[in-house]
């Protein structure tokens, strides 16, 4: 029994100690720029900048015809008679709604627009991440800034001296774009050094 025990001990000894030995490697990414990089997310970031910018005009129309609508209004005497009165505050009151209502639907519609064509272009990029991080023999690959959208507020940066540690060139070439601004450069938190 002593002999099992004694066994044990050394072998959960000697396990972690292999473990250490290992070769582990760890890369890092900037997302964001990969991103700006991508034609796929160009495209799709034109498409709705035109669609925002289409949506601002409309607003601006209907903002101007409320605010000429309300010019009218305070123009009116205190001789108006109360329904007339009260028939330009209703009208007010309904363009403002539309107003609203126009710009919930509008900001609906552009997150709609990027969450269906969204899921696809990330797909990519991490199938591109997984594959470089294989050919490269990287065991894990991180972010070098915060997400904000994610709730974080600070960036996951590694510690990283080697710009082969860095995979954003790597992947951008995976993913068919050759050639960009800040190639082989060093990158820190997405700002080059």
């Amino acid at each position: 029994m002593t002999r099992i025990l004694i066994y044990l001990l050394a072998l959960s000894t000697i396990m972690p100690t292999k473990a250490l030995g290992q070769n582990i490697k760890i890369a890092t990414v900037d997302l964001e720029y990969v991103y700006a990089n991508l034609p796929s997310y160009k495209k799709l970031m034109t498409e709705i900048d035109s669609s925002s910018s289409r949506y601002q005009s409309v607003q601006k129309e209907k903002l101007v015809v409320y605010q000429q609508k309300l010019q009218a209004y305070q123009k009116l005497g205190k001789q108006t008679p109360e329904p007339v009165l009260k028939d330009k505050t209703t009208e007010l009151e309904s363009l403002q709604a539309s107003m609203q209502e126009f710009q919930a639907n509008a900001d609906t519609d552009l997150r709609t627009k990027y969450a269906s064509k969204f899921p696809e272009i990330e797909k990519t990029v991490r199938a591109a991440i997984a594959e470089c991080a294989k050919e490269l023999h990287v065991t894990y690959v991180a972010r070098n800034y915060a997400d904000y959208n994610a709730g974080e507020s600070a960036p996951l940066v590694l510690y990283s001296s080697d710009i082969q540690t860095d995979l954003t060139d790597h992947i951008l070439r995976k993913l068919g774009v050759a050639n960009h601004t800040e190639k082989g450069k060093v990158r820190k938190n997405g700002i080059i050094k």
